[in-house]
């Protein structure tokens, strides 16, 4: 008897402490995205979740309300700017990369390592791309784009969902109400309530 109510209370003194890290750990990742972003108090940081504000401005990144993030969020030092709209999701994995501008709207769910980039992220010219890579590695991303790096605004509006393993491209506008069907590759702008599947993406149905 007394063995089990002293097992009992181990047991309960280990959830109390397995709660506290957990607890602890959320506001360390909250604390983090702050200092990086501008976020909803009632955004959840997930593990797995990382935010990457080269341009070291958090209010380049904005995350609405009752979002949940678990992917990466970058920005590049040069340029770029992210905003998420409230009831979204980001799933672990998923990468969504700005040296212009990505716009999400709400309710816009991403699955897992999904591609979102509004950017080329190095010069097409082999000779300027050599030198970008050379200049990240000796001194980390300039604040200048003085190696020709191409980019153009990403837009996904309202109520998008987009499946796993998926690519979103620069200057890529996604209407309302699409579905971006699993490992789709999408290179041009997709009309509202469709669904789209392939590579390069194409219009299987309409909703």
């Amino acid at each position: 008897m007394i063995k089990r109510l002293k097992d009992s209370l181990l047991q309960k003194i280990f959830m109390f402490l397995k709660r506290g890290i957990a607890i602890e750990e959320e506001r360390q990742r909250h604390a983090q995205f702050l200092s990086n972003a501008t976020i909803h108090t009632s955004v959840k940081i997930l593990p797995n979740a990382v935010v990457a504000n080269l341009s070291q401005r958090p209010d380049l990144i904005n995350i609405g309300k009752d979002s949940v993030v678990r992917g990466e969020l970058l920005i590049f030092a040069h340029a770029g700017k992210i905003s998420i709209g409230e009831g979204c999701y980001v799933g672990e994995g998923t990468r969504i990369w700005s040296s212009e501008s990505i716009a999400i709207g709400s309710r816009v769910y991403i699955s897992h390592n999904v591609n979102i980039h509004d950017t080329n992220s190095h010069s097409t010219d082999a000779y300027l791309r050599s030198q970008h890579f050379s200049s990240i590695m000796s001194t980390g991303h300039l604040k200048e784009n003085i190696f020709d790096i191409k980019a153009s605004p990403v837009v996904i509006e309202d109520d998008v969902w987009i499946g796993f393993n998926s690519t979103v491209l620069k200057g890529v506008k996604i209407g309302r109400g699409s579905i971006i069907a699993a490992c789709s590759v999408v290179t041009k702008d997709i009309p509202p309530n469709v669904v789209v599947a392939g590579n390069p993406s194409k219009i299987i149905k309409t909703i």
